[in-house]
């Protein structure tokens, strides 16, 4: 990338030494140079008479040498240069293989809309979380990014929110591919698309189990019926076709997610929704203080992202709220028990971002929760032993042959596999972004903490005897009257 951005450099130089002599100007002086830029960039644009511009013709290069479209091209050449003047620790940890190049490029895109000045904060302490963190997956990596953004730069986050909102759309075009299919496509702020998204999972799951559509299918279904102005999927099970008074089952409601001092809530249907439509659902994790205005913390959509305070603000006051409190959850009463109560779960999923195995991203309140410890073998129903896992993770860990799993004090999940290899699977998680998630550093029957809390114990009685010998002293010393 940095290749593409100096052979750029040489072709912007070689397009003005073209203009400069077409244009009359004989000297090839930095003045001379920056003024034939600025009548280009004026509006006076020479293309038809001198030929591509420097960018076109870097393009042309950089696409032959690496056999890619013009776009990938222009997309190297762009990060190459951003790495060189604006980010250019983040671009070190690329060199060095900390990240990916999707995940560089994925910064280079989220960073668009900041200023010069806050890229350079952002770039040391986004190449510092990098470098002192395990790898992590692209949901994670892209929070982490956002977070950051939307702490030291709320303007760029704002700027972000305002562009998204202007450039969406839907298209329906034919399927290039497979005569009579088409194919839809569209960009949605995350909130939208949540919501189509739950809206099409809920219709979809509202059927009998023996209807003989898959989820796919039901999904499509469902859009079409909604653009038809149904609420609700017909089931074709062979009991509801063959009896028509049969059909139009509802969905149970379903209930929402906001946290605590981190509240989680869902979306609301409007008040003129029809009583048997079902219900969707999506979470959102979001500080009561936020949600109160005492800050403009960003919350987290799940399955989308970080969403500002704002919007966060404006999509729970409809929605139903659930009250995550660490402090009361931490120590449940109830451990014996396998099932987790709704409120533990709650604070499980909040605390994660996505699925807990290393690089998954399937979204944390479609997981499953998992025990590190089997049930069975006496593992607690407690947040220390307690992660979110999807289906299908959640089948290797319990039934693969060779998978081991370890979750620490600190919240850190491990996966050992059956080749011997170690990987940390959450090194960013729903704590790092909501405070208030933040478990004690080490559990309460850790050995180490019992001997430091004896040892406070017995020094604060020492000190309560010394002051009580002390004030008996002065009292016999200082009898009524004083």
């Amino acid at each position: 990338m940095q290749a593409a951005s100096l052979i750029h450099d040489e072709r912007e130089q070689d397009h003005l030494v073209r203009l400069a002599a077409g244009l009359g100007e004989q000297s090839t002086s930095p003045a001379n140079l920056e003024r034939l830029a600025a009548r280009a960039a004026a509006g006076q644009d020479p293309h038809a008479r001198f030929g591509p511009n420097g960018l076109e013709a870097a393009i042309a290069e950089v696409g032959a040498a690496l056999t890619v479209p013009a776009a990938r091209a222009r997309e190297f050449i762009e990060a190459g240069s951003v790495l060189r003047h604006q980010l250019p620790f983040i671009g070190a940890t690329l060199g060095a293989g900390r990240i990916d190049l999707p995940r560089f490029l994925a910064v280079v895109r989220r960073t668009a809309l900041c200023t010069p000045e806050k890229l350079d904060l952002l770039d040391k302490i986004i190449a510092a979380d990098i470098e002192t963190r395990e790898p992590m997956s692209m949901v994670r990596f892209l929070v982490m990014i956002d977070k950051h953004i939307a702490t030291h730069d709320p303007a760029a986050t704002r700027r972000r929110r305002e562009l998204v909102d202007s450039e969406r759309n839907i298209s329906v075009r034919p399927d290039r591919h497979t005569p009579g299919q088409s194919r839809i496509g569209g960009s949605l702020p995350a909130e939208q698309a949540a919501a189509v998204d739950a809206r099409l999972t809920a219709m979809a799951a509202a059927v009998h189990a023996d209807d003989p559509r898959t989820a796919a299918q039901r999904r499509a279904d469902a859009l079409v019926g909604l653009a038809h102005g149904a609420n609700a999927l017909d089931c074709r099970c062979e009991t509801c076709t063959s009896d028509p008074d049969a059909g139009g089952i509802d969905a149970d409601p379903a209930t929402v997610a906001a946290p605590s001092d981190t509240a989680r809530s869902d979306g609301s249907p409007d008040a003129t929704e029809s009583p048997c439509a079902p219900r969707p659902t999506f979470h959102i994790v979001v500080n009561l203080s936020s949600l109160l205005g005492l800050d403009d913390d960003p919350a987290f959509l799940d399955g989308q992202g970080i969403l500002d305070a704002d919007t966060a603000r404006r999509l729970v006051a409809g929605a139903r709220r659930t009250y995550i409190r660490p402090d009361v959850v931490a120590e449940p009463r109830r451990i014996d028990r396998y099932a987790p109560s709704k409120m533990l779960a709650d604070q499980v999923r909040a605390g994660e971002l996505c699925c807990s195995f290393p690089g998954c991203n399937n979204r944390a309140f479609h997981t499953d929760v998992d025990h590190d410890i089997p049930f069975a073998q006496g593992g607690p129903t407690n947040p220390r032993n307690l992660k979110p896992l999807c289906r299908f993770h959640h089948r290797i860990k319990t039934f693969a042959v060779g998978w081991r799993d370890y979750h620490d004090p600190l919240g850190e999940v491990f996966f050992q596999s059956p080749a011997g290899h170690t990987y940390l699977g959450n090194a960013f998680t729903g704590r790092d972004v909501f405070g208030s998630l933040t478990r004690t550093g080490r559990p309460p029957d850790d050995a180490a903490r019992q001997r430091i809390d004896t040892v406070r114990a017995r020094r604060a009685a020492s000190i309560k005897r010394a002051d009580q010998r002390a004030m008996d002293r002065w009292n016999a010393e200082n009898p009524p009257p004083f």
